[in-house]
C-alpha cells in the first residue's frame, strides 16, 4: 500500500478497477517493480501467481488474535482526521482500500469468530495451491535466514527490522502526507519499509 502511496506512476484507480472486474494489465501496473507485498496486491494473489509462473511466493504468518485486533486499528478505517485537509492522492487511495480491504476482504469485521476463520482459510488456501518450491511460509521472528536463502540472495549484517506496527499507522500516514505537500520525489524516498527490500540484496 506505500508504493501506491508515494509512487505517482501507480494509480490507485487501477486496484479498484482490477477488484471490480477481476482483470487488469497487471505488466503495466507493475511496471518498474519486479516484487509486490501486503495490499493491495495481496488481494490478487491467484491472478498474479498465474500471470507470473516463475514468481517467487511468500505468506507471512502470525497469530490470528493478533492480526485481527492490528488490522481493526490501521487498514480497516483508515484513521485520517476528518478536520485535516487530506491530499487527493491520499484520498483516492483510502477509497480504493474502501472497496478492497474493508468493504472486500474484512467485510463482516465485527463478527471477530467469522473473520478469523476466513483468515485461517486464506492461509490454507495459498499453502495448497502454490507448489513448495515458490512458496515460503515465513513468520518474521525468523529473521533473514529463511527468507534470503529462499530468494537466493547473502544474508544482511544489519537486523531484522520490525516496522509495521499498528501504533505507526498514523505517523506512517501524516509523514506520507507532508511529503506530498512538500513536493518530494516520492517515487525515490525511501520509508523504513524499504529497509527490508534493500538489505537482502
Amino acid at each position: 500500500m506505500e508504493k501506491v502511496l508515494l509512487d505517482p506512476t501507480q494509480d490507485p484507480d487501477d486496484f479498484a478497477r482490477a477488484y471490480r472486474d477481476r482483470h487488469a494489465d497487471w505488466d503495466k501496473v507493475f511496471e518498474g517493480y519486479d516484487a509486490a507485498v501486503d495490499w493491495p496486491s495481496a488481494e490478487f494473489w491467484p491472478e498474479l501467481v498465474e500471470k507470473y509462473p516463475d514468481a517467487k511466493v511468500l505468506l507471512t504468518v502470525r497469530d490470528h488474535e493478533d492480526w485481527y485486533m492490528s488490522v481493526g486499528k490501521t487498514i480497516k478505517e483508515w484513521p485520517m482526521d476528518p478536520a485535516i485537509q487530506w491530499p487527493e492522492r491520499m484520498l483516492k487511495t483510502r477509497n480504493m482500500a474502501r472497496i478492497i480491504v474493508k468493504e472486500g476482504a474484512l467485510s463482516g469485521y465485527s463478527d471477530k469468530d467469522t473473520m478469523i476463520s476466513k483468515f485461517i482459510h486464506n492461509t490454507t488456501r495459498v499453502k495448497t495451491a502454490i507448489p513448495e518450491d515458490r512458496l515460503l511460509v515465513f513468520h518474521p521472528g525468523d529473521g533473514w535466514g529463511p527468507l534470503c536463502k529462499f530468494l537466493g540472495k547473502n544474508e544482511p549484517d544489519t537486523a531484522f527490522p520490525h516496522c509495521n506496527r499498528s501504533g505507526d499507522f498514523v505517523d506512517r500516514l501524516h509523514w506520507v502526507k507532508e511529503s506530498i505537500e512538500s513536493g518530494k520525489n516520492l517515487a525515490a524516498m525511501p520509508y523504513k519499509m524499504d529497509v527490508v527490500n534493500a538489505a537482502c540484496k
